[in-house]
């Protein structure tokens, strides 16, 4: 379990969810976009709900380890959520050269994507 301390308090979910959380804002932040997340958080009273976050550019997160439940019970109490996609991604027609232009304009989008946070 993890503690995330933001601007506006604090909230307690799985490490998994934590994990997807942190990777996916690096994302957001890089794509200078802002995106709002429903997750799994873990109430005063042991009872889970769903909040949602807005993240941006602008989040920001202190991380600290929580203890208290299995593994096992984590992973069932606080499932990852599906983030949003960020960006732009090919699709594939069905043509001959279609498969090979959508790779190469994802190719090309990632290098994009990496380029933004440099």
């Amino acid at each position: 379990m993890k503690r995330i301390t933001y601007s506006g308090g604090s909230i307690v979910t799985g490490n998994a969810i934590t994990a997807a959380l942190l990777d996916y804002t690096t994302t957001v932040a890089d794509a200078e976009n802002s995106v709002t997340v429903d997750i799994t958080v873990l109430e005063e009273n042991g009872e889970t709900s769903v909040h949602t976050l807005l993240l941006s550019q602008a989040s920001q997160f202190d991380v600290a380890d929580v203890g208290g439940i299995t593994e096992e019970e984590e992973a069932r109490r606080f499932p990852v959520p599906e983030m949003p996609q960020i960006g732009i991604s090919g699709t594939v027609e069905q043509n001959g050269d279609a498969s090979r232009e959508a790779e190469d304009f994802n190719r090309l989008m990632d290098e994009i994507d990496e380029g933004l946070g440099q």
